[in-house]
């Protein structure tokens, strides 16, 4: 590429090794995030495509999925050296999600800005034990077992199959789709200072299992479990306070609950609030149209193609 056409000082045999798609590329090199991460991992390349993240998030947490994700997770050959427990925000969800909020319709987006942030996310930082130079990086195998957050696409193997995924939203885990993505997203969440201490951790085969453990011991402690259950939670709304107990009382008499409603008075609850979960399962089940029809991801998905030649 000619340096006119450059866009950022980012190596183009660097890009050619971190993604598939010269689309993806281009529109990456340009951003801050990419940036910032080849600033601190760009010098260790081979020994990064063999990591990944693993995100799982608030509901996780009230579905106590948290040990049950890490188990399955260890016996498909991926261990935590490190991990990054943070709570969303709006920006973080646009951040994390920027090149596939373009599809989704504005009750997904609005559903998520209600759920991430009612409980922290735990980003783990994996090692693949089973990589190797020259073989599929890290990120792509796990994503290959992950699964696809729609339950009627999954299979008994899928991780998520695995962790008894409820629906589209409550899905529990988020991975980096490449390598490029893994590099992105670690520098949405960490500065300079973080990533420092994340590479370090990494090139010392850091065993964070302890820390992750530690971490979920004091999440759980703080957060009641939640059954997800849609008509036991219509059912304990009843006797929720204010606006939340007036939609379950309309329904127990038959009436329609629209969820731009139960959206709304969602609202109103405090993170804390017993009555928070039951919104949210209600949510999760009204929400019907996840992404737009007619309209394609901003970055095209390339996982498949690490399988062929390059």
């Amino acid at each position: 590429m000619p340096d006119r056409e450059r866009l950022s000082e980012v190596d183009q045999d660097v890009l050619d090794q971190l993604t598939w798609s010269p689309e993806k590329a281009r529109m990456y090199s340009v951003e801050q995030y990419l940036r910032e991460s080849c600033w601190t991992f760009g010098g260790d390349l081979p020994r990064m495509l063999g990591i990944t993240l693993c995100m799982l998030k608030a509901e996780a947490t009230a579905g106590r999925r948290l040990r049950s994700a890490v188990r399955a997770l260890a016996g498909a050959g991926f261990e935590p050296v490190d991990v990054v427990v943070f709570r969303h925000d709006r920006q973080t969800i646009r951040e994390v999600w920027r090149h596939h909020f373009n599809i989704a319709t504005w009750d997904r987006v609005e559903a998520m800005d209600l759920i991430l942030p009612s409980i922290d996310t735990v980003c783990l930082v994996l090692k693949d034990t089973r990589w190797a130079p020259g073989r599929m990086p890290a990120a792509i195998r796990l994503n290959s077992l992950k699964g696809p957050a729609d339950p009627e696409q999954r299979h008994p193997d899928h991780l998520r199959h695995q962790l008894g995924v409820v629906n589209g939203l409550f899905n529990f885990m988020h991975c980096s789709d490449e390598p490029i993505d893994v590099f992105r997203e670690i520098s949405v969440l960490c500065d300079d200072d973080r990533r420092a201490l994340m590479r370090e951790r990494i090139l010392a085969d850091h065993d964070a299992l302890p820390e992750v453990l530690a971490a979920f011991d004091t999440l759980e402690s703080r957060h009641p479990a939640h059954d997800f259950d849609y008509e036991l939670s219509w059912e304990r709304l009843r006797t929720a306070p204010g606006r939340p107990g007036e939609l379950a009382a309309r329904r127990a008499a038959g009436g329609e609950v629209a969820l731009t409603e139960v959206m709304a008075a969602t609202h109103g609850v405090p993170y804390e609030h017993p009555s928070r979960w039951d919104l949210l399962t209600v949510i999760t089940h009204l929400l019907k149209e996840m992404n737009l029809p007619g309209v394609t991801t901003s970055v095209p998905n390339v996982t498949a193609d690490w399988d062929g030649p390059r």
